[in-house]
């Protein structure tokens, strides 16, 4: 019998979670499918003029990948897919245990968890991610979430820099595998589909491709 779990954090932070029978599949590496459904903050069509660059007037900010520059990770799941990500326009990239983990975007950092070695699909593990939250200058928010034990290396109220490291990936909280967890929540709590710098140029990200950081 399959069960899905949800978290919604008043930070602001949306976290569905994953369904232990639908991510063996994930495991396994077979094709990832994505499903196209109406539940995101951003309708699945504007999603996909986004990533295909059909809206032409694209101001939005460009972030950096969330991890070491010349590293190269398989990005697994986006916005609205139907593994864990219904109606959140989030990212997961998967990752070993100990990877770097960079700012994607300068700002503040305003919450930080890593004393937690707990992770798992129980409901119990559901607040035990380790996590950074960041805050932009325009108000919005960039969560790091699944960090390892005492990996994360910033403080509150700790400025940083585009780039910079702050913290070390794991697998930690509700989570069937190691991977990085990024999400942005703009100053009016709405989730922001993010676009990124990459080898390819500044694209919004596809699952089932590795990016390389160019920072």
């Amino acid at each position: 019998m399959t069960k899905t779990l949800a978290l919604r954090l008043k930070t602001k932070f949306a976290y569905q979670t994953l369904n232990l029978f639908q991510m063996k599949g994930l495991l396994s590496f077979c094709p990832i499918i994505i499903s196209f459904n109406s539940f995101g903050q951003l309708s699945d069509r504007e999603i996909r003029d986004l990533k295909t660059g059909h809206i032409k007037e694209d101001t939005s900010y460009v972030y950096w990948l969330p991890y070491k520059s010349g590293v190269r990770h398989l990005f697994i799941q986006g916005a609205n897919s139907s593994f864990s990500h219904k109606g959140e326009l989030s990212f997961d990239f998967k990752m070993k245990k100990g990877s770097k983990i960079c700012a994607a975007r300068p700002g503040t950092v305003i919450a930080t968890k890593s004393d937690s070695d707990k992770g798992g699909l129980k409901d119990e593990f559901l607040d035990d991610g380790n996590h950074i939250s960041i805050q932009h200058d325009d108000g919005s928010i960039a969560h790091y979430w699944h960090l390892e034990q005492n990996g994360v290396i910033v403080k509150l109220g700790d400025k940083v820099t585009k780039g910079q490291l702050i913290g070390f990936s794991g697998n930690t909280g509700y989570t069937a595998f190691p991977h990085l967890h990024f999400q942005v929540i703009d100053a009016n709590g709405r989730e922001i589909l993010p676009r990124f710098y990459t080898k390819r140029g500044k694209i919004y990200l596809r699952p089932g491709r590795r990016y390389k950081s160019v920072n």
